[in-house]
């Protein structure tokens, strides 16, 4: 899996700069929601311009979780898995918080166990137990559950049928990026005839035209390449350059190259030269990063 596709939960963005402060003069929190917002409260600078204090946030927040406060236990979850500002990444702690969460009926926290077993994160990988927890979270619509278990199963031949529903199930979901992604995928399967599936060009163009649309720079490319050539679907050289120029202000390096060879042979090179130009030095620049 070439990204990383975990959210981090609502708290794991404890991510200003903290320093320690006093958390003395209030009333103690007394129930696991109230010690929960306390916890955000010291995330906050104060209207005496106190400072944050995450030192003080974690304690409460530890608290709300052993006290059974779920956005707690996801939060807590979240920040072992992360790491930084002042607390050390720790993948079991974190699997700790999560499976108390997911215990208590949290598809989120199935997510990240199967994401935590996946990539063997302070543990021995575990591609079957990944699974287990991404099919509960797939089946309460986690969109990065049914994407990641969809590619799982279609490494076997009895349950490509099934990841093929997982993924347009994806496409036509409500995460964008992801949706993007899955629609990619699937003109890639149908593109290739894989997976079981026969090769067929058109439902491929479908596919990477609704990813294309949907921001995906590699389904950008393809599509263009499609309509400027009219493979599989109507020559429309406007809608292909156009659909280049997408892909291309992604910084997709191919269709940069392939941008700059069309505008510097085409009838109307000299027109087209300071496009070209501006394009070529845009991709010498990614080229140096």
């Amino acid at each position: 899996m070439k990204k990383q596709f975990f959210r981090v939960t609502a708290a794991v963005v404890l991510s200003a700069a903290f320093s320690a402060c006093g958390d003395a003069g209030k009333a103690a929190p007394s129930t696991p929601e109230q010690m929960y917002a306390r916890a955000q409260a010291l995330l906050k600078p104060n209207t005496e311009g106190e400072q944050s204090d995450f030192v003080g946030a974690m304690e409460w927040l530890t608290r709300a979780a052993e006290g059974g406060w779920q956005q707690a236990r996801l939060d807590l979850g979240g920040i072992y898995l992360q790491g930084g500002k002042g607390v050390t990444a720790d993948p079991n702690k974190a699997y700790d918080w999560f499976l108390q969460a997911a215990e208590a009926g949290s598809a989120e926290a199935e997510f990240y166990l199967g994401h935590i077993l996946y990539n063997g994160l302070g543990r021995t990988a575990d591609k079957a137990a990944a699974m287990v927890h991404w099919r509960k979270a797939a089946a309460a619509g986690i969109g990065e559950a049914q994407y990641r278990l969809a590619h799982l199963l279609l490494q076997d031949s009895a349950t490509q049928a099934e990841a093929l529903e997982l993924l347009q199930k994806v496409a036509a979901g409500s995460v964008p990026k992801l949706a993007a992604q899955a629609a990619c995928d699937l003109g890639n399967i149908y593109a290739k005839g894989s997976y079981g599936v026969a090769l067929d060009m058109h439902k491929a163009a479908d596919w990477y035209a609704r990813a294309a649309r949907g921001g995906n720079s590699r389904a950008q490319l393809v599509y263009a390449i499609m309509l400027l050539s009219g493979d599989s679907v109507p020559v429309d050289p406007q809608q292909g350059m156009a659909m280049l120029r997408l892909a291309a202000g992604q910084d997709n390096p191919q269709a940069m190259g392939l941008l700059i060879n069309l505008l510097r042979n085409a009838e109307n090179a000299a027109e087209n030269e300071e496009e070209a130009a501006a394009w070529s030095a845009r991709l010498e620049t990614l080229r140096k990063k």
